[in-house]
């Protein structure tokens, strides 16, 4: 079994979501078949240990994660560890790593799932303070949002413990009078008060007067402050630092659920026919492939932009070409998603300031299988999923994964090819600076009708002469 072929396996035996010790044993049994190899993975006690050690026959790294270290460790007791090996457990660890988090975050899930269901503000904001209360331990805990320069209070939790819940119903907090909400509108930022005996501009207020210490964090969506979270403790010291970036870990979930629910209660009133109905699903449809495409590029921001311009450049060529509006906008959605299954390759090996050895390329070239692997289980994207699948193939039969040719690939992968290396070519990488346009225009009539559809080519460079694509847009 190749290199690639045992990554591809350990992969899918990661993915399957089961005991993760168990995936282990069975990942430890397919490395010592093929390999010789055996792993282990300790937690991490000693915080002076070394990041990563190779000697002949033993590979020693520390994985840090989210919330915790580990010590992996690989070792082949019958030969030395060759230059093959060891890029091979590299990879291997960078998988583990993603698969630890993946396990870490899943609450965090959980919880991210369970707050996009939400359809009131209400139900939403009594979910949010009963959550946060694994990750924040307190006495009580309000969420309110602003209202000019007034915080009002919509959702509170613990407060009748000490009799003060009825206080809380009426009560509203005015910038100009509390120097603690001034403070997080000026700012932005949390404000922690570690002890409000010793906090100098602490309101002190007869119902409240059982707080020792508060945190107050913002809820930003898009730059602006849409609603502030409120923990409140009996005791002093009882909030961190480290408090903080835990909720602020998942403020953009708690904003974007926020507005989620605000344009569903707004949706409600507006969608009373079946056709505004329509429209508002396919908006909605763009707004999935739109995060889907952002994603991607979060995961790789050397290529920021990328699939949108290819997308542009996409319609570009197939107007030249005489499509339909209609063809048009199926390509545009396969281009804004046709690096979809870079999300499994690992950032370290997507932001790699060097040329990729031959074994991180192989892994990189799967991308277009897994994005149609993950494509071709949505119903509305089913059909998007073979031209994902095929843009890396080219005309005389030398791309992949499935080395097709000439009109064995789909006309709109054929386009985004074409569009991609063009966008490719001209951008910044992290293993070289971008191109001037003319290696394009070399590029693109050197190897029309052996790398290139001709048709797709010429009406490119149609495009390029008429002034539709500009070298420096691209």
């Amino acid at each position: 079994m190749s290199y690639i072929e045992l990554l591809l396996k350990i992969k899918n035996e990661l993915d399957k979501e089961e005991d993760f010790k168990e995936s282990i044993e069975r990942i430890n049994i397919l490395l010592r078949e093929n390999l010789g190899i055996s792993i282990k993975l300790e937690v991490l006690e000693n915080p002076i240990c070394p990041k990563e050690d190779i000697s002949d026959r033993n590979f020693y790294t520390v994985i840090q994660t989210i919330y915790s270290s580990f010590i992996f460790n690989a070792i082949n007791k019958n030969k030395a560890l060759d230059k093959e090996d060891i890029a091979f457990i590299k990879i291997l660890a960078l998988f583990i790593k993603e698969q630890i988090e993946k396990n870490e975050r899943k609450t965090l899930r959980d919880f991210t799932f369970s707050l996009l269901s939400k359809r009131n503000i209400n139900e939403l904001f009594e979910e949010i303070l009963k959550e946060l209360e694994k990750i924040v331990p307190y006495t009580s805990a309000s969420i309110g949002i602003l209202e000019k320069d007034t915080l009002q209070y919509l959702c509170f939790r613990g407060f009748e413990k000490y009799s003060a819940d009825k206080f809380m119903k009426s009560f509203k907090m005015e910038r100009k009078k509390f120097h603690t909400l001034d403070t997080v509108l000026k700012t932005k930022n949390p404000l922690l008060i570690e002890n409000t005996e010793d906090y100098p501009f602490w309101l002190h207020i007869p119902e409240t007067s059982w707080i020792k210490s508060f945190l107050m964090i913002p809820i930003i969506y898009k730059d602006e402050i849409t609603g502030i979270i409120s923990f409140d403790s009996d005791k002093a010291y009882t909030f961190s630092k480290e408090d903080i970036e835990k909720v602020n870990s998942i403020i953009p979930i708690l904003a974007l659920s926020f507005e989620n629910v605000k344009l569903y209660e707004s949706l409600k009133k507006e969608l009373e026919e079946k056709i505004i109905i329509g429209k508002k699903l396919q908006s909605s449809l763009y707004q999935v492939i739109k995060v889907a495409s952002d994603l991607v590029e979060t995961k790789d921001p050397y290529t920021a932009g990328h699939q949108k311009e290819v997308a542009r450049i996409s319609i570009i060529i197939g107007r030249e070409m005489g499509l339909s509006q209609e063809r048009l906008r199926f390509i545009a959605i396969c281009a804004l998603l046709h690096d979809l299954g870079k999300i499994a390759i690992p950032s370290e090996i997507l932001n790699k300031p060097s040329i990729l050895n031959p074994l991180e390329r192989a892994l990189v070239n799967t991308h277009p299988e897994i994005g149609y692997n993950i494509l071709k289980k949505i119903d509305i994207l089913g059909e998007v999923a073979p031209v994902v699948y095929q843009h890396h193939e080219r005309w005389d039969g030398s791309g992949y994964p499935l080395n097709l040719k000439n009109n064995e690939i789909l006309l709109e992968a054929r386009i985004i090819a074409v569009a991609d290396v063009a966008e490719a070519m001209t951008s910044h990488r992290p293993y070289r600076p971008a191109l001037p346009f003319e290696f394009v225009l070399k590029e693109l009539s050197e190897k029309k009708g052996i790398l290139y559809d001709p048709l797709v080519v010429d009406a490119f460079l149609e495009a390029y002469r008429k002034g539709k694509i500009k070298p420096k847009r691209l």
